[in-house]
């Protein structure tokens, strides 16, 4: 049918490289998160802080009160699954 592409291993791996740098440079943020959703933009440094932890008992009472008890956490923050709109 038709030639195949070979491909060299050196640009994979100097990616992979560049993306593992680039990872270890950012500091872990954390966020809450209701029903897989962020409930705030703000991010947090740690999930035992104060602030993070007033957030999810608030939205938890919410869930729990006023909705079908969706779950609400705090997780490590995810550049592509929790951006801000």
């Amino acid at each position: 049918m038709g030639k195949k592409k070979q491909f060299s291993d050196a640009a994979p791996d100097a990616t992979a490289q560049q993306v593992n740098a680039d990872a270890e440079q950012r500091p872990i943020k954390y966020v809450v998160l209701r029903d897989g959703f962020r409930v705030e933009d703000r991010e947090y440094d740690s999930p035992e802080d104060p602030v993070a932890i007033a957030i999810l008992e608030f939205w938890t009472k919410v869930s729990k009160n006023h909705s079908w008890g969706e779950k609400t956490e705090i997780v490590q923050y995810d550049p592509k699954k929790h951006r801000v709109w």
